[in-house]
C-alpha cells in the first residue's frame, strides 16, 4: 500500500474540491477512479500500470498539466488536480527507470 495512500487522498481532494466549485460531471468522473481503486485487490500494482498508461513520459506530464491549467485557470481545481498527477507522474518515473546493475545482480542471484 506503498501508492495507494497518497493516491487515495490525492483523488478524494479532486473530487471535494471539484464538488465545492459545482463541478459535478468532473467529480462523478474522478470518484468512479476513486471507487475503481479502493476495489482493487492489489492497489499498487494497479497504480504502478495506471501510472504508466497515462503518464508514459515527461513530455505526456507537461502537457496534461498544461491542459488542466488553461482549462482550469487561478481555480482550486488545477491545484487538486495538479497534485494528483504529480503523483502519478513521480510513480511512472520511477517504474520507468531501469534498474541499476547491482539489483539486477541481486535479482539473477536469487533466481
Amino acid at each position: 500500500m506503498e501508492y495507494y495512500t497518497n493516491l487515495k487522498n490525492a483523488l478524494t481532494n479532486v473530487v471535494k474540491t471539484a464538488l465545492r466549485k459545482k463541478k459535478d460531471i468532473l467529480a462523478k468522473t474522478y470518484y468512479s477512479y476513486l471507487r475503481i481503486l479502493e476495489n482493487e485487490k492489489n492497489p499498487d500494482n494497479y497504480i504502478r500500470g495506471l501510472s504508466r498508461k497515462i503518464i508514459p513520459n515527461e513530455d505526456s506530464y507537461k502537457e496534461r498539466i498544461e491542459k488542466y491549467r488553461q482549462k482550469y485557470y487561478d481555480n482550486d481545481i488545477y491545484t487538486s488536480l495538479e497534485d494528483l498527477y504529480k503523483i502519478y507522474y513521480e510513480i511512472a518515473k520511477e517504474e520507468n527507470q531501469e534498474r541499476s546493475e547491482e539489483e539486477v545482480e541481486r535479482m539473477f542471484n536469487e533466481l
